[in-house]
């Protein structure tokens, strides 16, 4: 595709970027379920300018993994990308009070975190067909400085920031 092949040009050309640490989602029972380092999502957020945490991984598919093992790569990941399902939306206060150790990750603390709820939104539908719409949401959050071309400037479709709400 055209558009996806241009975002990554505008990252390419953008070499004076920080390349921030990426984090996905949130534990599952007692399961924190990752994308595999070979997975679509974990190709994006390279394609995006990023490093996802668990990059290294063989996999293309999801990997369990324990609070530890997401905390011991993640705790000091500058962004926090979280899919979820709910009639409303995420705060960052309804996550810490899910689970009183999500706080301690740096993206939450300096209010780095990203939400997509799969109830509002297509992205399960939509992001396989059109994996240039995810890309530059990841992008406009990583290396937002690489879109400064844009006219005008195109707005978040699946991720939004996650608020306070204290």
């Amino acid at each position: 595709c055209r558009r996806y092949a241009s975002l990554c040009r505008a990252v390419d050309a953008d070499s004076t970027a920080v390349v921030p640490s990426v984090m996905f989602d949130t534990r599952n029972g007692s399961a924190w379920y990752m994308p595999g380092g070979q997975s679509t999502l974990a190709t994006i957020v390279r394609d995006a300018g990023g490093k996802y945490i668990f990059g290294d991984d063989e996999h293309s598919g999801s990997i369990p993994l324990s609070f530890e093992s997401v905390f011991d790569r993640g705790q000091e990941a500058d962004v926090w990308l979280i899919r979820y399902s709910s009639p409303y939306s995420l705060t960052l206060s309804q996550l810490r009070d899910t689970y009183a150790p999500y706080a301690k990750f740096k993206a939450f603390r300096e209010s780095n975190v990203y939400g997509c709820n799969n109830r509002d939104l297509l992205f399960y539908e939509e992001t396989p067909f059109h994996p240039e719409r995810l890309l530059h949401d990841f992008v406009k959050i990583f290396r937002p400085q690489a879109l400064a071309q844009e006219q005008p400037t195109e707005e978040l479709r699946y991720f939004q920031p996650v608020p306070p709400g204290w």
